[in-house]
């Protein structure tokens, strides 16, 4: 077995005790606390099993300028893009599961005895898959095979489940019921894996979950509501005590993607949904290049501009959008496959090339400030 550095079995250790307390904290006969402690846990675990496998692969695992350890979000852009140790389904449970800690930890969340078996379930074999991957160790090796999530009723099929927790939101929503507080944990937890799913992975606003509530209300369908979700199975597997559940897309769904107005087939689009676009194009340059840096820390924004430049991204309307404000205001936004598409090319391009191609244009270098003299 490969000697591992000092500290990186330290966040091991740290990890596997997390994961061991939630599963403790889910198998517990009481309710109180029993949610937000569960995620709370999930998500630390994850954190910390993270920054070992970075921390082994680098030996740091804080930006050298602030000394502050990285958060969760950017050890999950580490092993996502640098370390490649989680595919993109991979990569959504994380996130999933840490939105739903975001909201267990800072807002009302209620989630059904089901859900959180799935999700606690779905993150013991996760931990199992990625520990074996970068570690060559099993879960089994670290606690007893009797030690698992235990649930009295799990669920089985992914369609069942959502249709179960949809109907208890038309009850909980349903006139004379005054139970519209409930309503809003349960939509939570639909929304949060709703926008990770879609790439988002943001926490909903609350007039976004009062608009949800009014289409629940109506009478829309979860999957109208909902269509990443709707395109997700539960992948079940059991062999004597061990349970395995992840989530994984559909075969027979179709892919959900983006038609835009005066495309051929925008009149057979089976879902038309508004968004905001400020949503979807969210970072200017600076943000752009903030994020870049998760994986490209010597990224500068001239550099970055230039490598815009070189592969065409503000001629694409999936990465590159202008709004105007007023007669003179322009505001020049990005979206994240801008962010995805950089990180790809940046793999093969060599940057330095790149700017020496573009570092003389002067909308890369800016121009030179008039020099402010004395009036004679």
């Amino acid at each position: 077995m490969k000697r591992l550095r000092r500290d990186t079995g330290r966040f091991k250790r740290r990890a596997l005790n997390s994961l061991l307390l939630a599963i403790e904290m889910f198998n517990r006969p009481h309710d109180a606390g029993r949610t937000e402690a569960v995620l709370i846990l999930l998500q630390h675990a994850f954190e910390m099993f993270l920054k070992a496998a970075t921390y082994e692969e680098r030996g740091v695992i804080s930006d050298s300028k602030t000394s502050i350890a990285f958060g969760f979000d950017k050890c999950l852009g580490i092993a996502r893009s640098d370390l490649r140790i989680l595919s993109e389904e991979q990569a959504q449970t994380l996130s999933i599961i840490d939105g739903l800690r975001d909201c267990a930890a800072h807002n009302l969340l209620e989630l059904t005895e089901q859900a959180l078996y799935i999700h606690t379930q779905t993150a013991v074999t996760l931990f199992d898959q990625i520990l074996k991957q970068v570690f060559s160790e099993c879960l089994a090796d670290h606690m007893p095979t009797r030690v698992l999530p235990i649930s009295t009723s799990p669920p089985k099929d992914m369609l069942a489940f959502l249709d179960s927790e949809f109907l208890q939101i038309q009850e909980l929503l349903s006139p004379g019921k005054r139970r519209g507080s409930q309503a809003r944990g349960r939509l939570h937890h639909l929304v949060i894996m709703e926008s990770n799913l879609s790439g988002e992975g943001r926490q909903p606003t609350e007039q976004e979950v009062d608009h949800l509530m009014r289409r629940v209300k109506r009478g829309d369908t979860w999957q109208a509501i909902f269509p990443n979700i709707a395109a997700v199975r539960l992948d079940t597997q059991c062999h004597g005590p061990t349970v395995s559940i992840r989530f994984t897309r559909q075969p027979e769904a179709a892919p959900v993607r983006i038609v835009r107005e005066g495309m051929p087939d925008f009149e057979e689009a089976t879902l038309v949904r508004e968004v905001n676009l400020l949503d979807r194009y969210s970072m200017n340059l600076h943000a752009l290049v903030q994020n870049l840096n998760l994986t490209q820390p010597k990224m500068t924004q001239p550099k970055t501009l230039a490598m815009i430049h070189h592969l065409s991204l503000q001629a694409d309307p999936d990465c590159y959008k202008e709004f105007r404000m007023g007669k003179s205001s322009v505001y020049k936004r990005y979206s994240l496959e801008a962010l995805q598409r950089l990180n790809e090319a940046l793999k093969s391009v060599d940057i330095e090339d790149v700017w020496q191609q573009y570092s003389h244009r002067g909308y890369l270098v800016g121009r030179p400030r008039k020099q402010r003299g004395n009036k004679r």
